[in-house]
């Protein structure tokens, strides 16, 4: 111990994370945070210019167990108190959050360039002297006495997992780091570096200098470093030397303690954080239904161990805190590590990373296989173990030989071999291009005691080339609620399926959505009938299949001649509504099936809607979204969403964007992939969709839901004519030769285009899982759990500026344990353009009656205080309905975590009160924290004596606006409690 407090007395130096610190900084080395300056006058200081550069490129699988902060040479001491927590994670720091795993394809360019070096002039002794003079009560250990100024940039590159692509990249890396290391005074990129650098998955950027961090290419960091070379006002502090002052009790941790503790820290940090990365990105989703149980007991899991974990991370920190203060001893240290307790919360967390993990993997399998268009089978559910032989397996698992073809494997093999996976999956996906009937099953005996020795194909491979199979042939079509329409064609009987056993290929649930009069009816009368008869002569010679009872007039070329044609039973049609033009004719929801004649039991359920753009106004417009959106909700997937336009249109309906926009939220933004675009009456541009597309295209790039496909590939152009053509032939109406080639060329090519509609919807698009409430309620429940801490952190720094605005001055000392917001940044921060709400609240804000007390009148900062104070209360209301959704409609099971977040900020700031130079500011705070948590008491009895219906839509709103929120998303959510 003598040995350790000698070294206490030398100089240390530390990484810059706060940039806080100037020369003649007061510091604590304890939580290794920079203090106040003092107010004495030092000579001028001693300036040396070092103009210093070095750049390394590292490979990831060096690193792969390694601490990033350990890589960039952060020393042990200041590594341990950012992950303990005591010092806030900014600049190069950030870098321990890296969110990806290290592996043989990542990629570590670190510069470091030390422009100058600024030292106190003093010697040691007569700045101590002058120390005791003005020195206060304090926590400070040492002083700052120099300061190195410069850049630190650190840029993580993950390259694509093949080696040719992945070494020409390294190629490239290697012509950067030369140049910024000094080896090289030529810099030149060719046209196939250019290109290399094209295939890197991600870049992730991390520095001293805020600037360089918002960049996302390692080009633009190269052009950046060249530019401040040429400005030194650019620089940031890069490192503090701290002298200890001598009434300081400093005893830094020994090495090996040291790098024990941090190792355990280390790993409990990660795996935490591994959960929570995979539990964000919406594993129910990416599981589609599977596996919900597994999930739901290891979220619980989650809950649980997030309030354990936190609270012993406390006690960590605060026990380091008095061992450097030499109030501890190491060996209680060694004593809590060693407490059973510890050991057991330890393994749990373990185990719940593994299973985690293992899930995540599971789910983007998962995933991944539906995008091919093959079905998950955990066989666990269907009763399979080490009884089975492989005649028994396909007794279980396969309905038709015929059909099914089905790929057996487990977690194990997959890992053992993942090219040999990747080659079956591959070989499936052909079969299915060659022949659209086939229905593909991943069969996953992971969880069952079948010793599955290798994957294998069932049937077998040798059975295959003897398969033969019929186009589509007829159809069959019905409705939903009994209706039945008369077929040309006796529909197939097939065996019914299991729920676990029904394939996507199954049902192909297809959603219509369009303005009213585009045709979405006629179109679906059209399609059955393109799609039984393939020429128009066919179709004359036996009865149009009308689903839609359907009403129309047309005039002849010869004579002008009008002539009412009507076609389908009229005495059925209660959901057609004919008498009102303008108004949507489909007046509510329904679906009509079609069956494929094609021995496989494949339906179509194509689901007809209410048109928008209704002449009674907005309002009905909005009435019949909720109708359609409540009327989706009771089927498990879609296929398609089709959205109907009209060609050469010169404006699109402005309720467009807003029924897109109503039906992401409801179904998440995923579906975008399954939209398709079909256009009506496209005779007369060709078959095209004319000027239409490119109002499309402004309309869709618009929206939030990220960019959404309009290609050929998912666009369809029809001719509704020819369907009318066929019902005003079936009329008795006269059409003369040239009408008569027109029309049966029409028919042609509607004909042509639905068959490639049919196939590409089959054979390219997944099927869209529809979330069910109780995992939009989980999902919900997720994201409000991580939105609780920026909420109450971003609640205290807005009171803070408040409290400023009502001081009416310019410069007030903040004593704070967490990071705070100077007051000229906030106000340059908040009329930057991307601070610009584009949309009022979900929600009236109830104000808050003792906010009037802060508001100042004929101010300059007035305007400034209202919308702090308008911000505030916003936050205010939606901690009320969140913290109600989590209590008593997620049943969360811990205690009210907003209450709780309050309750801990007041004593974190009566800390700071007694433990530090106490101000009016503080005090202020204090007590506005305390009003705040008051409020929120009232308001959440108030809530809850009025019980709220139908709330998970107005939540699902909140949580986008609080995502889209800027003092919300743009605040860093670090690993500490909630």
């Amino acid at each position: 111990m003598k040995r350790t407090q000698d070294l206490s007395l030398l100089p240390i130096k530390r990484t810059a994370i706060d940039c806080s610190g100037r020369l003649g900084s007061l510091y604590d080395a304890c939580e290794d945070q920079p203090l106040r300056i003092l107010d004495i006058n030092f000579q001028q200081p001693f300036i040396e210019f070092h103009e210093k550069a070095q750049c390394i490129l590292e490979n990831g699988d060096k690193n792969a167990q390694r601490n990033l902060l350990e890589l960039i040479h952060i020393d042990e001491q200041l590594r341990l108190s950012l992950l303990l927590g005591l010092t806030s994670k900014n600049g190069i720091a950030t870098l321990v959050d890296y969110p990806h795993t290290i592996n043989e394809y990542t990629r570590i360019l670190h510069y470091y360039y030390i422009h100058r070096e600024e030292r106190l002039p003093d010697e040691m002794q007569k700045i101590r002297d002058r120390l005791e003079l003005g020195l206060s009560k304090t926590n400070a250990t040492h002083i700052i006495t120099g300061v190195s100024w410069g850049v630190d940039i650190v840029v993580i590159l993950q390259l694509p997992p093949e080696y040719d692509v992945a070494k020409r990249i390294d190629n490239v890396l290697e012509k950067y780091r030369a140049y910024l290391n000094g080896d090289s005074n030529d810099f030149k990129l060719t046209r196939e570096d250019l290109d290399s650098n094209k295939h890197i998955i991600d870049t992730k950027i991390y520095s001293n200098i805020p600037a360089i961090t918002e960049m996302t290419a390692l080009h633009n960091v190269f052009h950046t470093i060249s530019r401040f070379k040429a400005d030194a006002t650019q620089y940031r502090q890069l490192s503090y030397i701290l002298y200890p002052i001598s009434h300081s009790n400093y005893i830094p941790l020994d090495r090996a303690h040291n790098a024990h503790f941090e190792q355990y820290v280390s790993e409990l940090i990660t795996s935490m954080k591994t959960i929570e990365t995979c539990f964000n990105e919406d594993m129910p989703r990416l599981l589609r239904g599977h596996l919900t149980e597994r999930f739901s007991h290891a979220y619980r899991q989650w809950l649980t161990l997030k309030d354990e974990y936190a609270n012993l991370m406390e006690r960590f920190s605060k026990l380091i805190v008095e061992l450097r203060c030499g109030l501890s001893q190491t060996s209680i240290l060694d004593r809590l590590l060693s407490q059973q307790a510890q050991i057991i919360l330890k393994n749990n967390i373990t185990n719940l990373y593994q299973n985690v993990t293992e899930l995540n993997r599971k789910a983007h399998l998962i995933t991944d296989l539906s995008h091919e268009s093959i079905q998950y089978c955990n066989v666990m559910e269907l009763k399979i173990d080490n009884n089975d032989n492989e005649d028994t397996l396909k007794r279980k698992l396969m309905i038709d030989e015929n059909i099914d073809r089905l790929l057996c494997s487990n977690d194990l093999l997959n890992k053992k071999n993942p090219a040999q996976l990747k080659k079956l999956r591959h070989y499936l996906i052909k079969e299915l291009e060659n022949n659209l009937k086939l229905k593909l099953i991943y069969a996953d005996f992971s969880d069952c005691t079948y010793e599955l020795h290798d994957m294998m194909l069932l049937p077998s491979t040798q059975n295959d080339a003897r398969k033969k199979y019929s186009k589509f042939r007829d159809l069959s079509i019905s409705a939903d609620n009994n209706t039945s329409i008369s077929s040309l064609h006796k529909t197939h009987k097939h065996a019914p399926l299991s729920a676990s056993k029904l394939s996507m290929n199954e049902t192909i649930n297809v959603l219509l959505l369009g303005e009213t009069g585009v045709g979405k009816s006629t179109f679906i009368n059209g399609l059955v009938n393109y799609l039984t008869f393939k020429t128009i002569d066919k179709a004359k010679s036996e009865k149009p299949i009308v689903a839609i009872p359907t009403t129309f007039t047309t005039t002849t070329r010869d004579n002008f001649q009008e002539h009412t044609v009507k076609c389908g039973d009229f005495t059925k049609s209660a959901n057609e509504n004919f008498q009102y033009p303008g108004q949507s004719t489909t007046q509510r929801c329904r679906s009509h099936i079609y069956n494929f004649h094609n021995n496989d039991g494949t339906k179509l359920r194509i689901i007809d809607t209410p048109g928008f753009g209704d002449t009674r106004g907005l309002a009905q417009d909005n009435r019949h979204m909720q109708r359609i959106l409540d009327y989706i909700k009771k089927f498990k997937y879609l296929k398609a969403i089709c959205i109907f336009l009209k060609p050469n249109e010169s404006k699109l309906n402005t309720y467009f964007r807003s029924c897109l926009t109503q039906l992401f939220d409801a179904v998440g933004p995923d579906a975008r992939q399954n939209i398709v675009f079909c256009y009506t009456n496209a005779r007369s541009t060709f078959y095209a969709p004319g000027s239409t597309s490119s109002l499309l295209k402004q309309v869709i790039s618009s929206l939030p839901v990220g960019d959404i496909p309009s290609k050929r590939k998912n666009t369809f152009c029809f001719d509704n004519e020819s369907f009318l053509y066929l019902a005003a032939l079936q009329n008795n109406v006269p059409f003369n030769d040239q009408e008569k080639r027109e029309y049966e060329e029409s028919w042609s090519n509607s004909v042509t285009e639905a068959n490639r509609f049919i196939r590409y919807i089959r054979r390219k698009l997944p099927a869209y899982y529809i979330p069910d409430e109780s995992e939009l309620i989980r999902s919900a429940d997720i994201e409000i759990v991580q939105m609780i801490h920026p909420m109450l952190e971003t609640m205290r720094r807005l009171l803070r500026k408040i409290i400023r605005c009502k001081m009416n001055i310019v410069k007030v000392s903040f004593e704070s344990d967490l990071n705070d917001v100077d007051s000229s940044e906030t106000k340059n921060n908040h009329h930057h353009p991307h601070h610009r709400l584009q949309s009022p609240p979900p929600q009236q804000i109830i104000p808050i009656a003792f906010f009037e007390d802060y508001r100042i009148a004929n101010s300059p900062s007035s305007k400034m205080q209202d919308d702090t104070i308008d911000q505030l209360t916003l936050l205010c209301h939606v901690s009320v309905e969140f913290s109600y959704f989590l209590l008593h409609i997620a049943h969360y099971s811990q205690s009210d975590p907003f209450l709780t977040g309050f309750i801990r900020m007041i004593n974190e700031e009566n800390i700071i009160c007694e433990n530090r130079n106490r101000n009016y500011a503080n005090l202020q705070l204090v007590e506005g924290l305390k009003t705040l948590a008051n409020n929120y008491k009232q308001r959440i009895e108030t809530t809850k004596s009025s019980p709220k219906q139908n709330i998970l839509p107005i939540i699902s709103q909140w949580i986008k606006y609080m995502h889209d929120y800027p003092l919300i998303s743009e605040y860093t959510i670090d690993n500490i409690r909630v």
